[in-house]
């Protein structure tokens, strides 16, 4: 290869690179891989275990924490799943333009089980997961009201 052409093929590549990254890019936030998950019920931390009503709706909110803090700016690109254990404990259906947010339906009759949180960059949120996060049906007015809870 001749110097002249060395010389374009480098502006070339250098051209490239900065075509490639615009000025409308943010840089990722520090600590962007969640190492634990909080849900959330009407804006309030889940404490004592998710409690659903039985055949009732409750909208949950999965907020990933690094370290303790929220990791904000990543809903955009990355999805939450939630996975209940048994399976018919309860139904889960996504949020239209809310990847963090589902909307559970509990069973039809009282029961108890557990529910795994997913994280990842498409709707299987397989790459990580957390929890497990005790979850009870209850049938309305026999149950405390729903609160937040932290993996352990």
């Amino acid at each position: 290869m001749t110097g002249s052409a060395l010389r374009s093929t480098c502006v070339l590549l250098a051209a490239l690179m900065f075509a490639a990254c615009g000025d409308d890019e943010t840089a990722p936030e520090e600590g962007h891989s969640p190492d634990d998950a909080a849900l959330f019920v009407n804006g309030t931390e889940v404490t004592d275990g998710l409690v659903l009503p039985a055949g009732g709706v409750v909208r949950v909110e999965v907020r990933f924490l690094h370290e303790g803090e929220v990791v904000t700016g990543i809903e955009g690109d990355h999805h939450a799943g939630l996975t209940f254990t048994p399976g018919t404990l309860a139904a889960v259906a996504g949020v239209t333009d809310h990847n963090f947010q589902k909307d559970v339906t509990g069973q039809a009759s009282p029961g108890v089980g557990t529910v795994m949180v997913g994280y990842g960059h498409d709707e299987v949120a397989d790459e990580l997961s957390f929890g497990p996060f005790p979850v009870s049906v209850v049938v309305t007015g026999t149950g405390t009201a729903p609160r937040s809870v932290r993996s352990r």
